[in-house]
């Protein structure tokens, strides 16, 4: 029986180094669940083929399809196995991860929910151009609406061909260039690297706001985009399952290391949850300067 599941599609870049991670810290891993072998529901049920499943200890959430995820996450659940995952992120969308975000106080752009071609209209007038159109579905791409022909298009484009599942998306004001996003990878709790396209630096604040972001979906392993124009910097989106191949470790350990430690630490210690608090500071945040805060502040050469 392995110790440790990593729930994947088939093992890429980045599972393959954290089961190499995994072996370095002496804990056996394996991809979960076969792609050939049916999941029991329940804890007393037999495995369909008549053989013991080989439940794992820990699951760690690496899948891209979330609608399997989502599944195997509750079947996880019923079992009574921990998992390693983006917590909200993991088994919601774009909707549930912006009202947590929001409920507890954390810097975001105006977002409006729209079920509908003609509410999508009146929201992109309400916020004015640029806006950026998110649909529910984390796995699906932000689209930016730069002018009024595209939100036309864009918006009449998916609620004919997608109907009521294609008119569902949340309108968000602004629409920031690459170069301005950070995207950074929250391993229990702490900001573990990071990823950005600027060479500019990465303000102590977007580190710790993507923490507090982090702690407010009550994710073990998430990565939360962060916009970062202007001296605020603002919860723009998250990423259930992260791609690390190509982030910049903000300490000695590689994001895999990162994760290898959280699972080592389960195992040991047990599973505890993420304290979430609510933080009203964050609406004076503008006011620190560049540069200040604990320390972190990174430089990225171009």
């Amino acid at each position: 029986m392995a110790t440790v599941g990593v729930l994947c599609a088939r093992g890429r870049v980045e599972e393959n180094a954290l089961m190499a991670a995994l072996a370095e810290a002496g804990i056996v891993s394996a991809l979960f669940p076969p792609a050939d072998e049916p999941l029991p529901v329940g804890p007393m049920a037999p495995s369909p083929s008549g053989r013991p499943f080989p439940v794992p200890q820990i699951v760690v959430d690496r899948h891209p399809t979330r609608q399997i995820a989502r599944a195997v996450l509750a079947t996880c659940a019923a079992l009574d196995v921990p998992v390693l995952c983006a917590g909200i992120a993991a088994t919601g969308d774009r909707l549930d991860v912006a009202s947590a975000v929001a409920v507890h106080d954390l810097p975001r752009p105006l977002t409006a929910l729209c079920t509908s071609e003609d509410a999508g209209i009146e929201a992109v007038a309400a916020m004015g151009l640029p806006a950026t159109l998110l649909p529910l579905e984390l796995k699906s791409s932000p689209i930016a609406l730069l002018d009024w022909d595209a939100a036309e298009a864009v918006l009449e484009h998916r609620a004919v061909l997608g109907g009521i599942e294609g008119s569902l998306g949340l309108i968000q004001a602004g629409s920031p260039s690459t170069d301005n996003l950070v995207t950074v990878i929250v391993v229990d709790g702490a900001a573990a690297a990071f990823e950005t396209r600027s060479g500019k630096a990465i303000p102590n604040q977007a580190l710790q706001l993507a923490e507090h972001a982090a702690a407010a979906l009550n994710a073990a392993l998430v990565a939360i985009v962060i916009d970062v124009r202007s001296g605020t910097p603002v919860v723009w989106d998250a990423r259930p399952v992260p791609d690390f191949r190509d982030a910049i470790p903000i300490g000695e350990l590689t994001v895999a290391q990162v994760i290898a430690r959280a699972v080592e630490r389960r195992l040991t210690t047990g599973v505890q949850r993420l304290s979430v608090e609510r933080e009203p500071a964050w609406r004076g945040i503008a006011t620190l300067a560049q540069g200040q805060g604990l320390g972190r502040d990174l430089i990225i050469s171009a």
